[in-house]
């Protein structure tokens, strides 16, 4: 399209506006672009060359016959537009670069804008890290001081006892199933790391206990299909869940039941009279008047 402007016939007047605009490097790059796409539609077809060429033809007749009505108000216009170019161009001297220095360049100064920023949320997230890291580290040392002392040795060997016996309780009611073998994991010394010791001896005794009741309850299913019997674990859930239900209903209703005596053990009467000393003393109880007859007598007298 670069090429037909330049060779538009002479009738048509030469704008001084669109000359410096495709004096502009991208200007000149964007129409090539779309020249070029336009000349390959136009070759595709026959049919798409006579009729883009019937076109052109149109609209060069029609500017060539307007011309001498708008020749005075287009150069008017085309005055101010170029007028309004060459103060770009002053303003902006970047428009005259090529494209690829214009995106480097506007590139680079985007950066320089959201660089500090971008810096300042790295530095911020940074410096929360290692105060994270030293802290962690100060809670380890901690950790470890007070497991060196004499109170902390015995703490130590309690979990390690602890541990101990919790595996021979494992090994006695959840022996290993299958042939495979479990993955060991190799514990710190205690004198080298006491917390990390710690802290590996119970993550390997929770490990192990979590593999041993998933696998001997995988092997008891198995076992049952293989006995003929379906184990239906939706049903098995509801069950359960119903069972905890009811215990949690029973256990509510037993400390309601025992909550009001307590309360009345504890708070006095609100009203009533109290009985006189002497009304007590005047009114014979059962025991005495059981004591009085002479049945209660010979009786009391039989056992002397």
């Amino acid at each position: 399209m670069a090429t037909e402007v330049s060779q538009a016939p002479a009738a048509l007047p030469q704008l001084q506006s669109v000359q410096k605009a495709m004096a502009f490097p991208t200007v000149g790059a964007a129409v090539e672009h779309v020249g070029a796409f336009y000349s390959k539609v136009k070759g595709a077809h026959s049919l798409l060359e006579w009729a883009l060429s019937t076109a052109e033809a149109g609209v060069v007749l029609a500017a060539s016959t307007a011309a001498p009505y708008v020749s005075a108000p287009l150069a008017v216009g085309d005055a101010k537009v170029a007028a309004a170019i060459d103060q770009l161009e002053r303003r902006v001297p970047l428009v005259n670069e090529q494209p690829k220095v214009i995106v480097e360049t506007t590139k680079q100064a985007v950066l320089s804008r959201i660089s500090p920023h971008v810096n300042k949320v790295y530095g911020a997230r940074v410096a929360a890290e290692e105060r994270v890291k030293s802290l962690k580290e100060l809670s380890w040392a901690k950790a470890n001081a007070l497991l060196s002392t004499a109170y902390g040795q015995k703490a130590m060997h309690g979990v390690d006892s602890g541990a101990t016996y919790a595996m021979q309780l494992l090994d006695h009611y959840l022996p290993p199933v299958g042939v495979t073998e479990e993955r060991s994991t190799d514990i710190t010394p205690s004198t080298a790391d006491p917390a990390l010791h710690t802290v590996q001896t119970v993550g390997r005794l929770s490990a192990v206990a979590a593999r041993r009741v998933w696998a001997n309850l995988a092997y008891k299913i198995n076992e049952l299909r293989q006995t003929g019997i379906e184990l239906d674990v939706r049903r098995y859930v509801t069950a359960l869940l119903a069972a905890l239900h009811l215990a949690k209903v029973t256990s509510q209703q037993q400390r309601e039941e025992q909550v009001p005596p307590q309360q009345n053990n504890a708070e006095p009467s609100p009203s009533g009279p109290e009985p006189s000393h002497n009304t007590r003393e005047s009114a014979p109880t059962t025991a005495n008047k059981v004591k009085s007859t002479p049945e209660a007598k010979s009786a009391e007298h039989s056992q002397n």
